[in-house]
């Protein structure tokens, strides 16, 4: 009857250290996609302004842990200005190229370092 008590002793404690660990990473991945979002806004290109306000960070957990999504709510643009595209008329003809100016891989470089660096502690 004993060690029923010390198997359901361990097993909370084990279900408390996952719980608390969850809720860390969860906490460190909101953390990441403010961070995020801030340098997003202000590396972003700037015509109307709405394009580099429009970033936003959006943490969903579960039970396999806790994911940030950042993403531009305002426009569907981030591809072409990334990646850069060719410059078309409505004939089809092409004048040339944008090249990209990868921002967004810049910063989520930089974000995922940081990121690592936290650990579980959010230092």
């Amino acid at each position: 009857m004993a060690e029923m008590n010390i198997e359901r002793f361990i097993t909370s404690c084990f279900k408390e250290c996952v719980e608390d660990n969850a809720a860390a990473v969860a906490d460190n991945s909101a953390q990441a996609g403010k961070r995020a979002v801030k340098l997003l806004r202000q590396k972003s290109a700037e015509r109307t302004g709405a394009y580099k306000k429009g970033w936003k960070a959006t943490v969903t957990t579960d039970e396999t842990g806790a994911e940030c999504t950042v993403h531009n709510r305002v426009y569907q643009l981030t591809h072409l200005l990334e990646n850069g595209h060719k410059i078309k008329n409505q004939t089809g003809k092409t004048y040339g190229k944008v090249p990209g100016d990868g921002v967004i891989r810049e910063v989520a470089d930089q974000v995922a370092a940081e990121f690592a660096q936290m650990g579980g502690d959010g230092r």
